[in-house]
């Protein structure tokens, strides 16, 4: 499958992009590129692949568990500067 300009300016187009400068054969040049690539993958074989879904699995998540509690002081005050009533205190920035 090949990618035109004409095909580039379309979709250009369609998104309300800005048509001036000679972008379009770049990316024209460039969108053929990666069909190309994408078409390359018709290529492989996979014969002999096997499904990796296991549709046997009923739940795939585990529980959680706590393995220790904090409480927000505990975390934010020997991390913060100035720590003040429950909470960190800051310069005033407004005069």
């Amino acid at each position: 499958m090949a990618i035109s300009r004409k095909e580039i300016e379309h979709i250009a187009a369609l998104a309300r992009l800005d048509s001036t400068g000679g972008v379009f054969d770049r990316l024209a040049e460039d969108m053929q590129g990666i069909v190309e690539m994408v078409d390359k993958l018709a290529e492989l074989d996979l014969g002999d692949i096997t499904d990796i879904i296991n549709t046997e699995r009923k739940n795939a998540f585990h529980d959680d568990v706590v393995i220790q509690d904090f409480t927000p002081d505990e975390l934010i005050e020997p991390n913060a500067p100035d720590f003040q009533a429950g909470g960190v205190a800051v310069p005033r920035v407004v005069e």
